[in-house]
């Protein structure tokens, strides 16, 4: 036993005399500590950036909202500030040019579709093209023809065969679905 307590004794202090040739216990503390007030101070950093990046993602939203306001004050007739008139009418001009480039565009791809294919379905809405399989106009959501050949469940929208009597996925009645 004796022999096990001198061994010990003997790496403790090789241990103790390796840690003062490297500057010491307190010398490492004292590393440790710089090294953990750095990376606080980097935390705190990013932390602090976070914020700033939300509150001028919140700015803009709020810069939008405002020109949003204008320009439907515009339209109306009712804004009054005369340092916001040019600026509004620039962008009813705009939307103006948009609207037409859409329906050009429009024109474009349902003669696209036209020429592609025979007989291509045209949304009634918006004259848009419509995918062979769509219930629904993807660009203004009106219902297509194929879509009043379809019946939906009212609860949970599934669709119902023609000859249901109760939708397959909730089970409800369909006697007083369409």
């Amino acid at each position: 036993m004796a022999d096990l307590l001198t061994v010990f004794k003997e790496k403790a202090e090789d241990l103790a005399s390796t840690v003062d040739r490297k500057g010491g216990i307190r010398a490492t503390l004292e590393s440790l500590r710089r090294q953990m007030a750095e990376s606080d101070r980097r935390r705190a950093t990013s932390k602090v950036k976070a914020e700033l990046r939300r509150l001028q993602r919140q700015i803009e939203e709020m810069i939008t909202a405002v020109g949003v306001q204008a320009v439907g004050l515009h339209e109306a007739g009712k804004l009054t500030s005369p340092e916001l008139q040019p600026l509004c009418q620039h962008i009813v001009q705009l939307k103006a040019t948009v609207a037409q480039q859409e329906a050009e565009l429009a024109k474009l791809e349902a003669a696209t579709a036209g020429s592609s294919a025979s007989g291509a379905r045209l949304c009634a809405a918006c004259g848009k093209p419509l995918p062979d399989d769509a219930t629904f106009c993807p660009y203004c959501g009106a219902a297509s023809p194929k879509a009043a050949e379809k019946r939906f469940c009212t609860n949970c929208g599934a669709e119902l065969r023609p000859e249901a009597k109760f939708c397959a996925k909730c089970g409800q009645a369909t006697k007083d679905l369409p």
